[in-house]
């Protein structure tokens, strides 16, 4: 019987201090978001203001007069590249505040270390230089 009792109250800690544990299980609301379109262009809404965000028409359309063969589907690949492996290594900087000038050394500096493939390397390039090329004024 007084092992009984023991088991019951040890079962008791047990429950009790898995109950106040300071480890919170995540939730998320969410939104339903509309799936992009290639058709949609992305407007100023849907825009992040460090410039990660899926690319639309309006930035192949910027990025063509640079890389006359960029299309939506090359944008959308350097786009998952910088939030999957970029972004997964330190975090996202922002698109908008670091200048086209400095892109090329980062991207062939990390790429490498990344061990991103030379169409990967490009495919980033082009992601990142089509979001500078629709990048808000500055206010």
């Amino acid at each position: 019987m007084k092992i009984f009792k023991i088991s019951s109250l040890a079962a008791a800690v047990l429950i009790v201090a898995a109950c106040h544990s300071t480890k919170k299980t995540e939730t998320t609301a969410s939104t339903p978001v509309a799936p992009a379109t290639p058709e949609a262009p992305v407007s100023e809404a849907v825009k992040s203001k460090n410039g990660v965000f899926a690319p639309g028409e309006e930035q192949v359309t910027a990025i063509q007069s640079k890389y006359p063969g960029a299309t939506l589907a090359v944008l959308t690949e350097g786009h998952t590249i910088y939030t999957g492996t970029c972004i997964g290594c330190h975090g996202a900087k922002s698109i908008y505040r670091i200048p086209e000038a400095k892109w090329p050394h980062i991207i062939d500096d990390m790429g490498e270390k990344a061990k991103l493939s030379a169409t990967q390397k490009e495919a980033l390039t082009k992601y990142i230089f089509a979001i500078k090329a629709t990048q808000p004024a500055s206010k």
